[in-house]
């Protein structure tokens, strides 16, 4: 029981320290300041849009799979696998 304890707060700290890891030595949040005085260059231009977009039929199927895949899944959870008794 102490082993397992043990290696899950290695884990959260493990899990807390990995962003501060990732994010040491690197300039990202220093250069700031240079990105901001480049005024405008490469910025980003919308383009109209001719007509309505609408969502394909199969981003429609796969909801229905993904929510039927969700409504067995609780029914497997919550199902006791015990008989009434008949």
């Amino acid at each position: 029981m102490k082993v397992k304890n043990i290696l899950l707060s290695l884990a959260a700290a493990g899990a807390l320290a990995a962003p501060v890891a990732a994010q040491a030595g690197t300039t990202a949040s220093a250069s700031t300041g240079k990105i901001a005085n480049l005024s405008g260059v490469g910025e980003r231009q919308s383009t109209a849009v001719k007509g309505k977009q609408k969502a394909e039929a199969g981003v429609i199927v796969l909801g229905v799979v993904a929510a039927a895949a969700v409504g067995y899944g609780i029914y497997e959870a919550v199902d006791d696998d015990k008989s009434d008794g008949a």
